[in-house]
Parts: structure tokens; sequence; C-alpha cells
């Protein structure tokens, strides 16, 4: 039965986008108007109408980043945003950072820097009522989330990258409240998503973009249908923040002796499906830590074989008939 199953899963999945975490999020009128549908921060967000309402749907996928861009970023004027490196010519890096700011290295690291260093600094307290500028929060060492999310972008507009504060929701097992968070342009990684306190590389599908910056609509009306985050709460955990890392698991399948070709189905702890076919072997990149499934069809036979990946880079995984392989 087990094998059977492998083979449906195969013939229906393998054209299939991975899917990953996913929240289902119910919204009165007002707020779906607001929706920006499609791919952002990470996310793709897609909307279905609904009387008096919308029901919206966030999804994503974590993978490793493939690469670590280099610093300083040689082209950062082409993140096609003129306003996203424009910081006041008075405000200047803290000590630590402006030392970082003047080696070369890995622009990656610069934004986990400068969220980490603003993580420290600045104490989360959504009732403060002072000024919610980067200098303000900075100096006074606390701040709403649109503090901390204006003090990460302004230090990395500082260090030459390109950040703006991304506005919209956060939605709870218990309703919904008004956030911000940010997103750093890093050359061909492009819009990085981040959030001061919380996690870099990714925000969870509890994080709903909206179009514009006000927060006018009410937010009663607003709740979670269902959710699945596994995948976002499995990222690793570095100093207090999720940090999707680069480069992650590399996944070797070779097929059985005999087999031409090898078609193969990777089922991650989130739920994530990866499908792939190929002459003797099939490969699967980035893969985070965690346990996976896979399975497979060679020979016509079906197969599956549930592993761990974690603690080496890369993992060789021969594929044998009925359900055999090796490492």
């Amino acid at each position: 039965m087990r094998h059977a199953a492998g083979v449906v899963a195969l013939a229906v999945l393998a054209a299939a986008a991975a899917r990953g975490d996913e929240a289902r999020i119910v919204l009165p009128t007002a707020l779906a108007a607001r929706v920006e549908t499609g791919r952002r921060c990470g996310l793709d967000v897609g909307l279905e109408p609904r009387p008096g309402g919308a029901l919206v749907t966030v999804s994503r996928s974590a993978r490793a980043f493939p690469v670590a861009p280099a610093y300083p970023l040689a082209h950062a004027a082409a993140c096609g945003d003129a306003d996203a490196l424009a910081v006041p010519a008075s405000f200047q890096l803290p000590l630590d950072l402006r030392r970082l700011a003047e080696r070369p290295g890995s622009a990656l690291a610069r934004l986990v820097s400068a969220v980490s260093f603003v993580s420290r600094a600045v104490a989360l307290d959504e009732d403060d009522a002072g000024p919610q500028d980067a200098v303000s929060v900075l100096a006074r060492g606390r701040g709403r989330c649109s503090g901390r999310a204006n003090a990460a972008v302004g230090l990395l507009r500082r260090m030459g990258i390109p950040a703006r504060v991304v506005h919209g929701l956060m939605v709870g097992d218990g309703g919904a409240r008004w956030h911000r968070w940010g997103e750093a342009w890093l050359g061909r990684l492009g819009w990085t998503p981040f959030d001061p306190g919380a996690a870099v590389g990714l925000v969870s599908v509890r994080y709903l973009p909206l179009v514009g910056s006000g927060e006018g609509p009410s937010l009663a009306g607003v709740f979670l249908e269902r959710i699945d985050e596994r995948g976002y709460i499995g990222v690793p955990v570095r100093a207090g923040l999720r940090v999707l890392p680069v480069g992650g698991v590399t996944l070797r399948c070779v097929a059985p002796a005999g087999a031409p070709q090898v078609t193969a189905l990777l089922v991650g702890p989130d739920g994530s499906r990866w499908a792939r076919r190929g002459e003797r072997e099939v490969v699967f990149g980035g893969m985070l830590p965690g346990r996976y499934r896979i399975l497979w069809r060679a020979g016509g036979r079906p197969a599956a074989l549930d592993l761990v990946l974690g603690g080496v880079p890369d993992v060789l995984v021969e594929l044998g008939a009925g359900g055999e392989a090796g490492r």
C-alpha cells in the first residue's frame, strides 16, 4: 500500500510547486482590497473573494540560500527602488558595525549583523510613545515594531545595502495586529526579508504584506482559518534569530543498477515537495536539516526511504529496487 501511494504521489506531484508552510487567513472587504498578491518577502500570496471579504492564502518553502553575495554590493542601485539607499548624512553607524562595514565579506552576514544589533540594542515596546525614526529608537534603546524596522533599515542603508520597511499584518491564533518588518536587497538573492527579534532570510506565513502604510481599517473579522509553519519553526536559530543558512545540504540520489532513468519525489519536514527526473541520478540542493522522505521509481518499481539530513553538507543515497537503499 505504501508503494502504491508512492506511485500516485510521483504521478500527481511531479510537476507541482513546493508548497511547504501555508496559512489561510480570512479578511473583511476593506482589508482584502489592500492585499498585495503575488510574491513578496519570499511569500506567495493568493486571494479568493468571499461574501463580505476574502480568503487569503500565504505560502512559502524554506530552502537554504544558494550563495552569499559579496560585500560591498557591486551594483546596489540595481535594486530598482531609488529610496532604498536614502539615509540622512548625519546618521552614523555604531562602532562595531562601522568596523564591519569597512571590511569586505558577505552581504548576508552584514544583514544578519545589523538585524542582530537592533534586536539587542532596541527593546520591543509596543506602548512606546516616542518618535519611531531610526535615530530616535537607537538613542532611546526601545521602540515599537515600526521603530525597530526603521532602525535596521537605516543601518543597512548606511552600510550601502538597499533596504525598506514592509507594512502589513501579523496574524496570530487569537487575532491580528498591525506589524512592520523589513527587506534588504542582496544582489542575485533579490529582496530578502528580516524582522528584528525574529528572523533573517525569511518570515513566517503569519506575515501578510499590505499595500499602503496607513493602519486605517479595523482588524475585526480577521482570523486564521488554518496554518502550517513547520518549515519556519525548523530553521536554525542563531542568537535568538531564525537565520536561513547558506548552502544547506545537497542530497544526491543514484539510480539502481540497470535502471537508466530515475524519478524521485522528496518530501520535506514541512511537507514541501520537490520532484526530479534524471539519467542515473537526481540531485536536491539547498535542503535544511530535518527528516525527509524519498519516494522513487526506477525500472517501473516504486520504493520509499526515510532519512535525516543535517551535520554534513553532502549526502549520497544509492536507490535500490524494492525499497532498499544505501548511503
